[in-house]
């Protein structure tokens, strides 16, 4: 047993093993030891797949957002060096309490000068790179403006006003980051307003490519089931609108605002076998000038009754008919097509016919609340699949919402005009459902079997023939 003095003795070297180990990790600009569970799953997602240029991680307060947004700046700025990395909040104020303070929990261990405060506030030298903060706000933004960046990381943004948010990342800070190829990265909790930049555009944007993260206070694994309650009192309780939205990381719409409120992906998203015979609809909604064109391949599952969303392409605004007829012929392929639906103008389905040799007919349109109300009630018998490679549509049917008059659909920069869900309208509309897929089985002559007696044609005749045997 050792004696207390012995104690102290190989306390001391336990700790100096330690800051040794450490001053290897920050050496190796390694830091992940200082993440908990939940953070470095999205850290690796993030380095594991180096072809992403921008993210949205939405999370809960109390998760450790800002911790981890520190820590990843830390690291970027040591393995990339001579990089610029930005973190901007809605004011400086913000910026700098989110950072100066982190900073300086982060860094006890790091060996001398590896992190240095410049005479600037708001500048840090970290190995041989800079970290520097700025402002989202539109009245402040253009202390964001500058040299190349490499980094870019928004705090907070859903407590910035749509519009300038939206400013800030397309006209200030993308900008800076295009040469460099630079990563965006949005970190924040979501935003009192559904309707904000990055609920309907910057969301349905990331879950299409995957790099949408979504975590609530429940995966932080450093606090206890005694802590999260204490914060779901705090808030109001389990019912509240802010537990819900700031704990539980939910955006919180108007149901009345939603087009397809019955969607959702578990019930609605897997992959499934198409049938063995089945007949094929292709229903596109052209976008022209101003909106998207979307197209979707659709399946009626005869022996199941349900509809299969089992392909989809989209294009931008503007794209030529040759490019959309190529891309949708190439879609067509292996499937049995029965009728093209296309919502266009009438030169341009003549153009499709004479120019491409592509026959299209236009949809049946009812009355616009009619035709929602017809897929909504087909997600809530669950009588629409729709496969997962169709990512456009599922973000579409995620975040399609109305405008206030409720007469249409609302608009958004990634989603467009919903053209997706309109598209998927009209093939709900159109497809045939009563046309049997199946062919007839082949007749066995072989064991028919023949009779020279005239078969009794009514019920009276039949009761004479028992009648007569007797």
């Amino acid at each position: 047993m050792l004696s207390e003095q012995e104690e102290i003795e190989y306390l001391k070297l336990l700790e100096v093993e330690y800051q040794e180990q450490v001053e290897k990790f920050w050496l190796k600009g390694d830091l992940t030891f200082k993440l908990h569970e939940g953070q470095k799953k999205i850290y690796r997602q993030l380095t594991e797949n180096p072809q992403y240029n921008e993210a949205l991680i939405l999370c809960s307060r109390q998760w450790g957002k800002s911790y981890f947004v520190c820590v990843l700046a830390v690291m970027f700025c040591l393995r990339n060096p001579f990089s610029l990395v930005r973190i901007a909040a809605p004011t400086l104020k913000q910026a700098n309490d989110i950072v100066a303070d982190t900073l300086e929990s982060i860094t006890r261990d790091a060996p001398p000068n590896i992190v240095r405060r410049m005479t600037s506030a708001y500048r840090w030298y970290i190995g041989r790179s800079t970290l520097r903060l700025g402002v989202l706000e539109k009245a402040h933004v253009d202390t964001l403006r500058g040299s190349l960046c490499h980094l870019a990381i928004c705090e907070e943004g859903g407590f910035v006003d749509s519009d300038d948010y939206e400013y800030a990342v397309k006209s200030v800070l993308g900008p800076q980051l295009l040469h460099t190829r630079g990563r965006l990265i949005h970190v924040t909790t979501p935003s009192e307003n559904p309707e904000h930049y990055l609920h309907t555009s910057v969301m349905p944007r990331m879950q299409d490519t995957g790099f949408f993260f979504s975590h609530n206070i429940y995966s932080n694994p450093r606090l206890t089931p005694e802590q999260i309650e204490a914060a779901k009192t705090l808030a109001g309780g389990e019912d509240s609108v802010a537990w819900k939205r700031e704990y539980l990381v939910q955006i919180l719409r108007d149901a009345s605002s939603v087009c397809v409120p019955e969607f959702n992906e578990t019930d609605h998203v897997f992959e499934v076998s198409l049938p063995e015979h089945y007949f094929a609809t292709m229903s596109m909604d052209v976008g022209g000038v101003r909106d998207k064109t979307v197209a979707l391949v659709l399946v009626y599952d005869f022996l199941n009754n349900r509809i299969l969303v089992v392909d989809e392409r989209s294009f931008d605004a503007n794209t030529s008919s040759d490019r959309i007829v190529a891309e949708v012929k190439e879609m067509e392929k292996g499937h049995t097509i029965t009728q093209r639906i296309a919502d266009a103008p009438g030169q341009l389905l003549v153009d499709f016919m004479n120019k491409h040799t592509y026959n299209a007919l236009p949809p049946s349109k009812d009355d616009f609340h009619a035709g929602i109300n017809a897929v909504r009630l087909l997600f809530k018998q669950k009588k629409i699949v729709v496969l997962p490679k169709c990512r456009f549509l599922i973000a579409t049917l995620k975040g399609a919402v109305f405008n206030k008059t409720r007469t249409d659909f609302n608009r958004t920069e990634y989603l467009g005009h919903m053209d997706a869900l309109a598209a998927l309208i009209y093939g709900v509309r159109m497809i045939d459902k009563t046309q049997n897929p199946y062919p007839e089985p082949p007749r066995d002559y072989e064991h028919t079997f023949y009779t020279t007696e005239p078969v009794p044609r009514t019920g009276f005749e039949q009761l004479a023939n028992r009648l007569s045997k007797r």
